[in-house]
């Protein structure tokens, strides 16, 4: 099912979300990246199952409106620092683990639709997980090759790249923030 969601746009947000958090990773850096997608489903993991076991209630007006901040404020991470910090530095991970408690909360109500009034909730959110994770990881793949072909034969542009993505970003999450209101 989680693989699914990414595959059918329904997921836009989480992949924009993705693509932006990930704009500065090559294949040179491909531990780092994949080690970040991991954390990224362990927190999303964490408040999935805390919000579809109904441990704490959630808004989901909010919820919407703190994903689209968060593809906001990763593009504004890349705008105001290197690559470099943006790569590799624990900041980095530490920040994906928090956006990815936010993106987990986002998916309950998906997932609790698409559960109806099962029972069993184990199995699926599970599988759910292990699809979004397969579904990112692969995502990531395509974007990592890409990104490390432009470098390769287009290493001047890459900061362009980078910035024009990340007000691409900007722009999509602050349109997707108050439109969320």
């Amino acid at each position: 099912m989680g693989f699914q969601h990414l595959l059918d746009f329904n997921g836009y947000d989480h992949m924009l979300f993705l693509w932006i958090s990930f704009l500065a990773f090559r294949y040179t850096n491909y531990k780092r990246a994949f080690l970040n997608v991991s954390l990224f489903t362990l927190a999303h993991s964490l408040t999935l199952a805390i919000s579809v076991f109904k441990w704490v209630p959630v808004t989901s007006d909010w919820i919407e409106r703190l994903i689209a901040l968060s593809i906001a404020i990763s593009a504004v991470l890349h705008l105001i620092l290197n690559i470099q910090k943006t790569t590799n530095n624990l900041f980095a991970g530490v920040l994906i683990f928090v956006f990815g408690l936010i993106h987990g909360m986002g998916f309950s109500g998906l997932l609790l639709s698409l559960l109806g009034h099962s029972e069993n909730i184990v199995a699926p959110l599970l599988f759910f997980n292990l699809g979004l994770e397969l579904g990112q990881l692969l995502f990531v793949s395509a974007l990592l090759s890409i990104q490390t072909v432009l470098h390769k034969y287009f290493p001047e542009k890459q900061n362009i790249y980078i910035r024009v993505s990340s007000i691409i970003g900007l722009c999509a999450g602050i349109y997707l923030f108050l439109t969320r209101f």
